[in-house]
């Protein structure tokens, strides 16, 4: 299934396709009993047309959820066709897709700078503090380009969700494998930034001083810089310092809601679903970031395994060899098409192509499997055709993802 691909599979099957990997009915539990669902994954796999499917597939049996997209390629919009959405909850409507009392969809996409202004103003003591903070030059580089900031601001907007007590389920859709691994990793590595040397002794009170001591220091160290910045024309350390000193209130709570963050990741109601695909190359870098999870006490609790290309021929028609193939498509051509020679060379080529293509991924899946273990359900949507761009689109693709029926013969 390809990202913007709609429901509508190449060959005829029913509006609830079976789920080949029997991964169904434990996706479907976790859409139902998890607090959070975190889709992860490479690039290029459907992550966010999947994490779309399952915000809606939860709102339809009743659940308040919102699907939270931290992809900077802004994909989700379009996968919901609701137009453009931004840092602010923006409701999906659910007309015409039997969704159970009660449940309901909103959309939302990080917006980095805007996140960091509002953590400023739940932080700063007084809006004219928030605004002094908002025009310095440091922080401005800080929630636009600094390293990690992004990610950083996508866990503080998580646990700003959940902790709402607004909607029962949140949908994150991370981006690519690398970004999902910051995304992740996020909370300890400002943390180790706030434990640095320099950052600490702005910001972090030692030997028994209390903040009032600190800031009247920091207060004194701004204005040694600042007539240092004016003897050399150097504006950073100044901004900086000022910087610090206006965010004491941040830093200070910091630690405290990085315990609570690291809770909420690891927390058993918190569940990781990795989107993958059964190319080589994607199935190298899943191995890669399901390592990373485990050291962070993150376990996995699904797999969608997505783009699968099906063999379309049967057994007997694979197993009677290519001159009963070439002779079956030159009896069908033959009397629409004229010389039909080369384009039969040509479909056969491509069949046998395709053919070999769907066992590679049929080997490829099932050694995933086994190395993933059977207490991690997981599921197998085929490669579609047709553009999924509206909620109907969605709507069938769920069919795929939480079927449970066995496959059909």
């Amino acid at each position: 299934m390809k990202h913007g691909r709609s429901a509508g599979p190449s060959r005829s099957r029913d509006s609830r396709p079976p789920d080949r990997g029997g991964g169904g009915a434990g996706l479907a539990a976790l859409l139902e009993h998890h607090r959070v669902v975190v889709c992860v994954g490479s690039g290029g796999v459907g992550k966010t047309t999947v994490a779309a499917s399952l915000a809606l597939a939860a709102a339809c049996i009743g659940r308040r959820t919102i699907v939270l997209t931290i992809d900077p390629a802004r994909r989700l919009a379009d996968s919901l066709g609701v137009g453009p959405i931004g840092n602010t909850p923006r409701p999906v409507p659910l007309d015409g897709l039997a969704a159970r009392p009660g449940g309901s969809l909103d959309a939302m996409m990080l917006d980095q700078k805007g996140s960091w202004d509002e953590l400023v103003e739940r932080h700063a003591p007084s809006p004219q503090v928030a605004a002094r903070i908002r025009e310095n030059p440091f922080y401005q580089q800080l929630s636009e380009s600094f390293a990690g900031s992004q990610e950083y601001m996508a866990v503080e907007q998580l646990d700003s969700l959940v902790a709402s007590g607004r909607w029962d389920l949140v949908v994150v859709d991370t981006p690519p494998t690398q970004h999902a691994i910051d995304f992740l990793e996020a909370p300890q590595r400002l943390l180790r930034f706030l434990d640095r040397g320099v950052v600490r002794w702005f910001v972090s009170p030692s030997g028994g001083i209390g903040w009032s001591a600190l800031q009247v220091m920091n207060r004194t160290t701004g204005f040694l810089l600042r007539q240092l910045e004016s003897a050399t024309g150097l504006k950073t350390l100044g901004q900086v310092s000022n910087f610090f000193n206006e965010m004491s209130g941040l830093f200070d709570g910091f630690e405290e809601r990085f315990q609570r963050v690291m809770g909420l990741l690891s927390d058993a109601r918190t569940a990781f679903v990795l989107i993958a695909s059964p190319d080589e190359q994607v199935l190298g870098q899943v191995d890669f970031l399901i390592g990373r999870m485990n050291a962070l006490d993150m376990p996995l609790k699904g797999v969608v395994m997505n783009r699968i290309h099906d063999g379309v021929l049967g057994p007997e028609i694979e197993a009677a060899g290519d001159e009963a193939l070439r002779a079956g498509l030159e009896a069908a051509l033959a009397p629409l098409v004229p010389g039909s020679d080369d384009l039969v060379r040509r479909l056969l080529e491509n069949l046998r192509a395709h053919q070999a293509r769907a066992r590679g991924d049929a080997l490829r899946i099932e050694s995933f499997r086994d190395d993933l273990g059977a207490a991690v359900p997981l599921v197998e949507v085929p490669e579609l055709d047709g553009d999924v761009h509206d909620l109907h689109g969605l709507a069938g693709l769920r069919g795929y993802l939480l079927a449970t029926t066995p496959p059909s013969p």
